[in-house]
């Protein structure tokens, strides 16, 4: 539709069919309707998908593409926990402080907990369960390369995910269970000696 309105050479006309490509554009989305000023936001898009190559009357004016071009500031993670999202960046200080202990019980113990963690993570956010190998390559790739763990060291404890339980099956099943008990206590209580005649 916007290809069509570009090619129009009477410029009313290109108005108008603006100005009904525009109703199009928030009948596809009504929920743009909640936003604040919205009805820039419609005609921006409609400049964009012009490619900035149309020459309308609005009450906006029409968009600079340089302004779309600058890039934002970028947010994301740093390094390699960027391969490691879902773990956070609360892991790496722990592997960390795993780096700096001593050998011993407290150490193996800490690495196990971060081990655990990782493969609740992983499965949490990926349904994916790590091995060991998986694990300790990727303590080795957070440390880069300070953390070396044997596989079958680790004690990983994997955590039971709890599924939401459908509250409607269960009332079913007790609304049905009451109901057949009840039927079963009116039979029970049945008197011959007092039937209706």
């Amino acid at each position: 539709m916007v290809e069509h309105l570009k090619l129009e050479k009477d410029r009313d006309k290109r108005n108008v069919l603006a100005h009904t490509v525009f109703k199009v554009m928030v009948n596809l989305n009504p929920e743009i309707k909640d936003q604040k000023n919205y009805e820039q936001t419609v005609w921006d898009h409609m400049h964009e998908i012009a490619n900035h190559e149309l020459d309308i009357d609005n009450d906006y004016p029409a968009p600079e593409p340089a302004a779309k071009a600058e890039k934002p500031e970028h947010l994301g993670y740093k390094g390699v926990l960027s391969k490691y999202r879902y773990y956070g960046r609360n892991l790496l200080e722990m592997i960390t402080g795993a780096k700096d202990m001593e050998q011993g019980d407290l150490r193996t113990m800490y690495i196990n907990y971060i081990a655990s963690f990782m493969v609740n993570s992983s499965k949490a956010w990926n349904e994916e369960d790590l091995t060991p190998v998986q694990v300790v390559q990727h303590l080795a790739d957070l440390s880069e390369g300070q953390l070396q763990v044997d596989p079958d060291s680790l004690d990983i404890h994997i955590e039971k995910i709890r599924r939401p339980s459908n509250n409607r099956n269960n009332r079913t099943n007790k609304n049905n269970k009451s109901n057949s008990n009840s039927n079963s206590n009116k039979k029970k209580n049945f008197n011959p000696k007092y039937k209706k005649r």
